[in-house]
């Protein structure tokens, strides 16, 4: 099987194996307007059922999906925005409901199918428009494997569109600084933190500057634009703190979690520590982004840290960053072809080899 149509294989697979966890997550809470876990005390909840009507509601506040199904049905934030808590970080998160919504034509049960198939198929993986090589069908692999994904998948949040646009700018990199740089632009405005993976990239001998100024701009655009509409577009919404600090207060409220939250929670604190480690010792065209995520971590404060799902689904891209580099030509993967591709990969990469193009002509000799 060629490594285009094994791409697509596994693409199919994440497809269908996304589809199962929502379905189990349907199965779980009872119906399909439930999916987006409404809270019996949420502003949001008049707004909700007199879209979905009467619906079974979740516990005390509910879930993020419920904020990205209400922000899908204002755009604008004219009339949702005030029931927000942080409204203006609430919506910097625009792309996933506007994706969702159609540009805001859905409506109802059809939102929350569209909803369904944009986080199904972000879990499935994007395929980029470039060669399909061995790289990314791993790649592929390594999201569908991901906890936070999961999780993003079933819970019908942002994250998963994010993850999957940050991997396919990652894997656009070598091919075209182009299409890199509208991937990275697309999942900064699903979740803003992931412009740190292009910021990072300056770290090496990159000077490709339009993958980061592209998201940049645009994200900047959209903040001054919630700035002027909203409140103050640029706000963090206490989400940083000093190194440590927000997991040391966190880590006292985890005696009294569930087990399945501190799976989630060791998960995303094995992510942090391998990512450190391996920024700081190993020599990687992807160092830089896999160090500055786990900084990130670290420097995350409790209300991130206080439960797993939230933590499992921001720390996501360490493990398919470090996913993406140590399935370069090592392992139980190895081959001629591969091999021959990485060298090549990270000599473009850091300005020392050819163009790019040169790897075709590499295989085509099976890499002699």
């Amino acid at each position: 099987m060629s490594p285009r149509s094994a791409f697509f294989r596994w693409g199919l697979i994440g497809v269908v194996v996304a589809g199962i966890l929502v379905f189990t997550q349907f199965l779980e809470v009872g119906g399909l307007g439930e999916l987006i876990q409404t809270g019996e005390t949420s502003e949001l909840r008049p707004l909700i059922e007199e879209q979905l009507g009467s619906i079974a509601l979740a516990e005390s506040w509910g879930h993020d999906g419920q904020i990205f199904y209400a922000i899908a049905l204002d755009l604008g934030g004219g009339e949702v925005a005030p029931l927000l808590d942080h409204p203006s970080y609430r919506y910097r998160r625009i792309m996933y409901p506007a994706m969702a919504s159609l540009g805001g034509l859905l409506q109802g049960q059809a939102l929350v199918w569209g909803m369904i198939v944009t986080a199904v198929a972000s879990g499935g993986g994007f395929c980029s428009r470039h060669r399909c090589q061995i790289r990314q069908i791993r790649l592929v692999r390594s999201r569908r494997r991901n906890p936070g994904m999961w999780l993003s998948v079933r819970l019908l949040t942002s994250d998963a569109t994010a993850l999957a646009t940050m991997a396919v700018g990652v894997l656009a990199v070598v091919v075209g600084w182009r299409f890199a740089a509208l991937a990275f632009a697309v999942s900064g405005l699903s979740k803003d933190a992931y412009l740190v993976t292009p910021a990072a990239l300056m770290g090496n001998k990159i000077r490709r500057w339009p993958l980061l100024l592209v998201p940049s701009a645009v994200l900047a655009a959209w903040s001054v634009y919630l700035m002027l509409n909203v409140e103050a577009g640029f706000s963090e919404s206490g989400n940083l703190t000093w190194p440590f600090l927000g997991i040391i207060q966190a880590a006292s409220t985890w005696s009294s979690a569930h087990w399945g939250d501190l799976f989630y929670l060791g998960f995303a604190l094995l992510s942090v520590t391998a990512g450190l480690g391996y920024g700081l010792f190993r020599r990687s065209w992807l160092r830089w982004p896999i160090l500055c995520w786990s900084i990130l971590g670290l420097a995350s404060s409790s209300w991130v840290w206080d439960f797993g799902n939230n933590a499992a689904r921001a720390f996501a891209p360490i493990v398919v960053l470090i996913a993406a580099e140590e399935n370069a030509g090592v392992g139980p993967w190895r081959d001629s072809r591969y091999v021959t591709e990485s060298v090549v990969t990270r000599d473009c990469l850091t300005g020392v080899g050819r163009q790019p193009e040169s790897s075709n002509r590499l295989r085509e000799d099976g890499g002699r």
